[in-house]
C-alpha cells in the first residue's frame, strides 16, 4: 500500500480553473478552515461541511490532523497568498503551507452558501513534465477507456533500442494515484519507464481511476484489476509482447490479472502475501513504535476499514500465483516497512522452487524501491530519489528473449 499523508480522503475536485476572484471575504473564511486545522477544532470543522462532505468524512477523520502532520513535516512555519478561483459554482481557494522540512498544497472549496464541498491537503510535487527525455526514448500520450467508459489519460513510453520493444503496463498501489505514481517529490513509476526504456523495453503508464474520479469503488477489483485489463487491451496496439508489472497492492493482484488475460509474464514489486489486515497492522505497529499511540493507531485502522473496506476482502494472491504457468519476478525492498520481509519469504517459500519464478530482494531499498540508509521512516518519502538502476537491470534481465 502506498503511504497516506493523513488518515481521511476528503472530496476530489477536478479544478479547472476558471476566471480570477479577488475577495477579501474568500480569503478570510478560507483563512479560517486552515485555523480550525491548525487548533484541532473538529467538530466546527465539521459543522462548515456540505452534505456530499459528511458522507465520506466523520468528525474523527478530521481530529488530530495537524499533529500527524507536523509529526511527519516538522513545525508549521507560513501560510503563502491565497490563490482564488472558480469552478462552477464552487470557490476554489489554494494556498501552500510551509513546515520545517516539506510544503503542503491546501485546497478548499465553497459554495456561494459558504458550506464546505472540498478540502484537501497534500505534498507539494515537483512538476516533471518539462524534463527532457533521455536520448532515444519517445513518449505519447493516449487513454485508456475503462470497461464503463471512464477515460483514464495514459503516457506511452516507447524504447527505441529495439525494432520491437515489449511493453509492460504499470498498476499502481493503492490510494488515488496518477500515472507516475507520485508519492511526495517521487515518481518511481516515471522512473521505471524511463529506465526501462534505455534497457530496450517500452510501457504504459495510467492515471488511476480513484486519481481521475471521486467515485467510490466497491471491490479492489473495480479499483484495480478491470482498469488493468483495459490498459492491457490498449498496450496491445503497441506490441502483443505484453507483461504486467505490479506494485503493492498493484502486485498483490497481477495474478488476478493474469489469470484473466494472456501474458508473457509479471513483474511483482513489493508485493504483500498476508491479507491487508495483517499487512496494515503492521504498518501501524512500525508507525507506533516511532511516535504513534494505541489510540491513533486503532483509529487509523478503523478509518481505513470504514473508507475502504475492499482492501480487507481476502484475495488469496498467493494461491492464485501458484496456479499461473507464466513467468514471474518477485522483487522486495530489505527497508520497506510498508510490505515487509515477512511477505516476501512466504513469496519464496511457496513459489521458491517453481522453475519460473525468480525472487530478487535488495538490502539498501525501500518500499519505492529507491535507496536509503537506517530503518525507513514516511519522512524519507520526502526526500526525491531514484528507483535503483539494479531494479531496472532485474526486470530487464526476466524480460528478455529466452522469457518469450
Amino acid at each position: 500500500m502506498m503511504p497516506r499523508l493523513l488518515f481521511f480522503l476528503l472530496s476530489l475536485l477536478p479544478l479547472t480553473m476558471m476566471a480570477q476572484e479577488d475577495s477579501e471575504e474568500v480569503v478570510r473564511r478560507a483563512g479560517h478552515i486552515f485555523s480550525l486545522i491548525q487548533h484541532d477544532q473538529a467538530d466546527s470543522l465539521y459543522d462548515m461541511m456540505a452534505d456530499d462532505m459528511r458522507q465520506v468524512v466523520t468528525r474523527e477523520h478530521l481530529r488530530g490532523v495537524m499533529l500527524q502532520v507536523e509529526q511527519m513535516f516538522g513545525s508549521f512555519r507560513e501560510l503563502s497568498q491565497w490563490e482564488v478561483t472558480r469552478h462552477d459554482s464552487l470557490t476554489v481557494c489554494s494556498t501552500i503551507c510551509s513546515f520545517e522540512s516539506g510544503s503542503l498544497n491546501l485546497i478548499v472549496a465553497f459554495d456561494d452558501s459558504w458550506l464546505l464541498h472540498g478540502l484537501r491537503l497534500m505534498p507539494v510535487s515537483e512538476n516533471t513534465s518539462d524534463e527532457p527525455l533521455p536520448d532515444g526514448v519517445v513518449e505519447l500520450v493516449d487513454t485508456v477507456y475503462a470497461a464503463d467508459g471512464l477515460a483514464l489519460p495514459c503516457v506511452v513510453t516507447l524504447s527505441g533500442l529495439s525494432a520491437e520493444p515489449p511493453i509492460v503496463v504499470m498498476v499502481h498501489g493503492s490510494g488515488p494515484l496518477d500515472r507516475d505514481e507520485t508519492v511526495m517529490t517521487n515518481k518511481p513509476f516515471r522512473d521505471l519507464a524511463h529506465l526501462l526504456a534505455l534497457r530496450g523495453i517500452s510501457s504504459l503508464r495510467y492515471d488511476k481511476r480513484t486519481f481521475v474520479s471521486s467515485d467510490p469503488v466497491a471491490s479492489v477489483e473495480e479499483e484495480t484489476v478491470n482498469d488493468a485489463l483495459a490498459a492491457v487491451a490498449l498496450a496491445r496496439t503497441y506490441n502483443n509482447n505484453v507483461y504486467v508489472l505490479g506494485h503493492s497492492l498493484g502486485a498483490m493482484m497481477a495474478p488476478d490479472i493474469a489469470a484473466s488475460t494472456v501474458l508473457q509474464g509479471i513483474v511483482m514489486m513489493a508485493a504483500p502475501a498476508r491479507d491487508m489486515e495483517q499487512v496494515v497492522g503492521d504498518q501501524l505497529d512500525f508507525l507506533a513504535a516511532s511516535g504513534a499511540t494505541e489510540e491513533q493507531k486503532r483509529q487509523a485502522l478503523s478509518d481505513l476499514h470504514r473508507q475502504a473496506p475492499h482492501y480487507f476482502v481476502p484475495q488469496h494472491q498467493v494461491h492464485k500465483a501458484l496456479r499461473l504457468s507464466i513467468p514471474m519476478l518477485l522483487l522486495q525492498g530489505e527497508r520497506d516497512y510498508q510490505v515487509t520481509m515477512t511477505d516476501f519469504r512466504i513469496w519464496q517459500k511457496k513459489l521458491g522452487k517453481k522453475k519460473q519464478v525468480t525472487l530478487i530482494s535488495y538490502p539498501s531499498l525501500n518500499h519505492l524501491f529507491i535507496s536509503g540508509e537506517g530503518p525507513a521512516t514516511p519522512q524519507e518519502y520526502l526526500k526525491k530519489g531514484i528507483v535503483s538502476e539494479q531494479v531496472a537491470d532485474d526486470i530487464a534481465k526476466f524480460i528478455s528473449p529466452k522469457n518469450r
